[in-house]
């Protein structure tokens, strides 16, 4: 279960109302990006598979830099580095309660913040192929988003509730939750592992190690390890 920051939760705090929250936005916004991005042509839409290669490189570049490094906005830094990371660690990943969900999901604002920064890429799309391609763009990214969130919060289920969801031991969600809790070993998180959902930026960019590679070299200089 979480092991501090829980006084950090706020008293009134529902995790229905912020599930409510994130997924009324998160859906209407997607409602309105499927409705620009219905008039480009039918091809234009197998260039979802690339918008989730570019969001996946984007979620590494956001974990690994404002929200491990002291950068503005620095709320991303102290809500992450120090909070989320302190409440769990690769050998206690569960929540105890469902309130402790503020401990793991992003405010509902975030969302803006992150198609606010994106917007430059949507941009170049509508200039290539009209606005809407920049709705398939946007349909590609909130669909991300999305997968991120869900992904995120099952990563901290308890084994248990995994085990009744079928994504216990000997399943892909398995090895992928294991990558993501290597990233929670203390001296490790700010340095691989920063993809949450696929390891393809990690695998890519170097930054991917796995638990008995670090444990190989335990006494070596922190740095990333490629596998």
């Amino acid at each position: 279960m979480a092991l501090k920051n829980i006084d950090k939760i706020p008293a009134g705090y529902s995790y229905r109302a912020q599930i409510a929250r994130t997924t009324v936005l998160a859906v209407g916004l997607l409602a309105i990006a499927i409705g620009v991005g219905r008039q480009a042509p039918p091809a234009a839409w197998l260039l979802l598979p690339a918008v989730w290669v570019f969001a996946n490189f984007f979620e590494w570049t956001v974990h690994r830099f404002p929200m491990h490094r002291v950068l503005v906005p620095r709320i991303m830094y102290r809500n992450h580095a120090q909070i989320h990371h302190t409440a769990f660690t690769d050998e206690a990943m569960a929540i105890g309660e469902p309130r402790e969900l503020w401990l793991i999901m992003m405010p509902w604002y975030t969302i803006v913040m992150l198609l606010v920064a994106a917007s430059p890429v949507a941009i170049a799309f509508a200039v290539v192929g009209g606005w809407p391609l920049a709705g398939i763009f946007y349909v590609g990214a909130l669909s991300y988003f999305l997968f991120y969130e869900a992904v995120h919060a099952a990563y901290h289920l308890p084994a248990a509730t995994l085990d009744r969801l079928g994504l216990g031991e000997g399943t892909l969600f398995a090895k992928l939750r294991a990558h993501h809790a290597h990233h929670h070993v203390l001296e490790r998180m700010a340095h691989v592992n920063f993809n949450v959902t696929i390891p393809l930026a990690d695998t890519v960019l170097g930054t991917r190690e796995r638990p008995e590679r670090h444990e190989a070299t335990a006494g070596a200089r922190p740095s990333p390890s490629r596998t």
